[in-house]
């Protein structure tokens, strides 16, 4: 009760602008206060922050100034200026090689620096350039990625260059298309080769809840250690032109990136020595990241990547696609796409007769840690959410409302007569939204629900069993039996295990 009238009196004091931004003194910041991402602010994040109250713990500490170093009123009162808000969108990025970096959500897509591209997605709504040799400004792998509508904004010499385009100088700011885009200076501080009389940028994108900063070719400088509230960082480690490795960690050091990415590596100059020695030195969370490889901000400070994404946001068709891995979902029997009545956007009704939705092979049970999560909204149990085929003409059902009181349940288990189902106390079967999910650390299963763990195994084992087909979305992946009823929305495979 005490907690209850805690938060009542901030949603009470707290000038409530809905706006879900904080200000900074360097103007207004998007943050996250979406405490256990599942979309939205509510009870389960207040119940998180109610944990660390009066603590220090950096995860929690969401007023401004950011990191004064305790969760107390104040960062409530954040929360409560947000409640009820829903976060929905997620933010993605891809390291293509070198110094080019594609950053994207549902509604935007933007290239920085794109050079040495191999294909010609002609995807991008923004191409940014930070100057123009030739290793950063390509007119055409520019060409390659730019469609009718595609805004250019880069460095002056870059538009004076190609003939077109919007100038941006260090120190401005141009909001466009929802994004602000805030142009930092770089310029080397002990070489020749990029002086700061020429007025190249790096960036920083400000786009749906976070703030990337791409540095471009510069040394550690002072414009860069007096940046704030970075999310993600990628910082050039290869030395000769830039910053070598010992100085981008030093960098870290000043304006505390929640991630750092070492870049300018593996092509010209750098080596991936120069982006594990980074990793070592640097003063915040560092990951090196393979050249394509891809990020989202629902798990980037998190060990496990985001492997497979259902968004179930289609409003029509035969195929619920996959933005990660491109494991497409075939549509059998007649589900119904939902573009209004899902939990993040649209979800897809099933039926309960004979619906579902089944994929190519992902991921192997056998093959260690993994997590999955959606959203479900039922009533009725003893139905099969999430489960996977096999060839050998079996399968197991990784999530699924038993059929006594629609609890929330799990089928993966270790081979053997050993091996039983985990049945959680929490019922799902109530025609609510919930979130829901599975966690496999290497030793331990887990079921979530809303936020919270609901079941977890007595003792350790120490593997499950083996399947090598595709996932079913609403039926079994043998018999005909345990077709699901309701929506399903926002189904998120991770390689790794997550704990809300």
């Amino acid at each position: 009760m005490k907690k209850i009238i805690i938060i009542c009196i901030a949603l009470i004091i707290t000038q409530t602008s809905g706006s879900g931004f904080l200000e900074t003194s360097s103007g207004v910041t998007q943050r996250l206060v979406d405490l256990n991402l599942d979309g939205i602010v509510d009870f389960s994040d207040y119940g998180l922050l109610a944990g660390f109250w009066l603590r220090n713990d950096s995860l929690f500490d969401i007023a401004p100034p950011i990191g004064d170093g305790l969760v107390n009123w104040k960062d409530l009162a954040v929360l409560a200026d947000n409640w009820l808000m829903e976060y929905g969108e997620v933010v993605y990025i891809q390291w293509l090689g070198h110094a080019s970096v594609k950053i994207w959500t549902e509604n935007i897509v933007i290239y920085v620096d794109p050079v040495y591209l191999t294909e010609s997605p002609k995807d991008a709504n923004l191409v940014l350039i930070s100057h123009n040799h030739s290793d950063h400004y390509s007119p055409s792998d520019i060409t390659r990625v730019s469609g009718p509508q595609t805004k250019i904004i880069a460095a002056a010499s870059v538009v004076t260059a190609h003939g077109s385009g919007q100038a941006i100088l260090p120190e401005q700011i141009i909001e466009i298309d929802g994004v602000r885009i805030i142009a930092v200076p770089a310029y080397n501080t002990n070489k020749t080769n990029h002086p700061k009389s020429n007025n190249w940028v790096g960036f920083i994108i400000e786009i749906g809840l976070q703030r990337i900063y791409c540095a471009g070719d510069t040394d550690l400088t002072e414009e860069m250690k007096a940046l704030e509230n970075i999310d993600v960082a990628f910082l050039p480690a290869g030395g000769t032109y830039t910053m070598n490795a010992s100085e981008a960690a030093e960098a870290t050091g000043y304006f505390k990136p929640d991630l750092a990415i070492p870049y300018h590596w593996g092509r010209n100059v750098g080596t991936l020595s120069d982006a594990k020695q980074f990793a070592e030195l640097a003063k915040c969370r560092v990951k090196i990241m393979d050249t394509g490889e891809i990020i989202s901000s629902d798990n980037w400070l998190n060990e496990a990547p985001l492997i497979a994404y259902w968004k179930l946001d289609e409003t029509e068709g035969s195929i619920a696609y996959e933005s990660i891995a491109g494991v497409n979902g075939i549509l059998h029997g007649d589900p119904i796409w939902q573009p209004e009545n899902g939990k993040l956007s649209g979800a897809l009704y099933f039926d309960g007769l004979d619906d579902y939705t089944v994929t190519d092979f992902i991921r192997n049970p056998a093959d260690g840690p993994f997590s999955i999560f959606a959203w479900i909204k039922t009533n009725t149990t003893g139905r099969v959410i999430i489960a996977q085929a096999s060839s050998s003409g079996t399968g197991r059902n990784w999530l699924y409302t038993n059929s006594i009181d629609g609890k929330l349940s799990t089928d993966l288990k270790t081979g053997g007569r050993s091996g039983n189902s985990l049945v959680s106390e929490f019922t799902v079967t109530d025609e609510q939204w919930h979130h829901i999910g599975f966690v496999w650390d290497g030793s331990y299963r887990y079921l979530y629900a809303d936020g919270s763990e609901i079941a977890k195994d007595a003792s350790p084992t120490t593997n499950l069993e083996a399947f090598d087909g595709g996932l079913y979305f609403g039926s079994t992946a043998f018999g005909s039996n345990g077709f699901f009823a309701g929506l399903i929305d926002d189904i998120r495979l991770y390689g790794g295990s997550i704990h809300p």
